[in-house]
C-alpha cells in the first residue's frame, strides 16, 4: 500500500495537542513536512520541534482558524516556507456545547459553527486554488461519532459537525476533477483532555457501549488520517471514516454529569 508522502506538504489545524499533534506526526513518519497550527504560539512551537526530530521540515504557525485574516495570513507564511499545501487537515474544534433547553443558543451554536464549520471553510478557501492549479489535493475534515445519530444534550456540536460532513459531501462532487479528494475522518471517544474530564459514570456507560471497551488512542485516528491523505486513497472521495470501535448509542448521555 503506497503511503508515501515524501515531497508533499501538509497543513493541519488544532495540531498542537491530542488527535491533531498525533495526525502531524503521522504524516511526518509517512515524509510530509508538516504546517502546525495552534491557537497557543508556544504549543504549536513545541509541536513543530517534536516533529522536525523525525527527519522533514515542519513550522508551529498560531492562528485562529475561525477568523479568516489569521488563516490568510497563516497560509501565506505556510507556503513561503514550506511551498505550496497539498494535504490539509481541518482538525481544529471545541468541545463547548449544553443541553438546548439551557437557552444559551447565540453564545454556544456560534462557537461550534465558528470553529468546527467556518474554521475548515476559512483554511479550504485558503488552500483550495492552489490544489485547483497543481491539480491535486488531499483535504481530510475531523467530523465525529455525533455525525451517526447524534450525541444527546450537545446540539450546537452536533449541528456544527453534521454541517461540516454536508461540506465534504458537496466539496467532493465539486472538487473531484479539480484532482482534490475531499473525506472525513469521524472519530469516536479517544484518550485526549476531553475525556480525562469525563466523570467515572460517564466513562463506564460510553465503555459498556463499545463491543472493543476502551477509548481509542489519537494514535488510532492518525492512522487513518494518513490512509486518506496517502496515494493508497486516491478512488476515496466524499467518504466518512470511523474510527469509533463499532460504538452504539449511549441512550442516557448527559454532559451535565461529568
Amino acid at each position: 500500500m503506497d503511503c508515501d508522502l515524501t515531497d508533499k506538504t501538509a497543513l493541519i489545524s488544532g495540531s498542537g495537542r491530542g488527535m491533531g499533534r498525533a495526525s502531524a506526526e503521522e504524516l511526518a513518519r509517512n515524509g510530509a513536512d508538516v504546517v502546525v497550527n495552534d491557537v497557543d504560539e508556544a504549543v504549536a512551537e513545541e509541536t513543530a520541534a517534536d516533529v522536525r526530530d523525525l527527519g522533514v521540515d515542519a513550522i508551529g504557525v498560531p492562528a485562529d482558524v475561525s477568523d479568516g485574516a489569521e488563516v490568510a495570513a497563516m497560509v501565506e507564511t505556510a507556503v513561503d516556507e514550506l511551498g505550496p499545501i497539498d494535504i490539509l487537515v481541518n482538525n481544529a474544534g471545541v468541545g463547548d456545547s449544553g443541553p438546548f433547553l439551557d437557552g444559551e443558543y447565540d453564545e454556544t451554536f456560534e462557537l461550534n459553527l465558528d470553529v468546527h464549520l467556518h474554521g475548515a471553510l476559512n483554511c479550504t478557501r485558503e488552500v483550495v486554488d492552489g490544489m485547483v492549479e497543481q491539480q491535486y489535493g488531499k483535504i481530510i475534515n475531523f467530523t465525529s461519532i455525533h455525525t451517526k445519530n447524534g450525541v444527546g444534550m450537545s446540539p450546537a456540536y452536533d449541528v456544527a459537525k453534521y454541517s461540516l460532513l454536508g461540506l465534504t459531501k458537496s466539496l467532493a462532487l465539486e472538487l473531484g476533477r479539480e484532482g482534490i479528494r475531499v473525506n472525513a475522518v469521524a472519530p469516536g471517544w479517544a484518550n485526549t483532555r476531553l475525556t480525562e474530564g469525563f466523570s467515572d459514570a460517564v466513562t463506564e456507560q460510553i465503555l459498556d457501549n463499545n463491543p472493543l471497551g476502551r477509548f481509542a488512542e489519537p494514535e488510532e485516528v492518525a492512522d487513518a488520517v494518513a490512509f486518506l491523505a496517502a496515494p493508497a486513497s486516491d478512488y476515496i472521495n466524499g467518504h466518512e471514516l470511523r474510527v469509533d470501535g463499532g460504538q452504539v448509542p449511549i441512550d442516557s448521555w448527559r454532559l451535565d454529569s461529568r
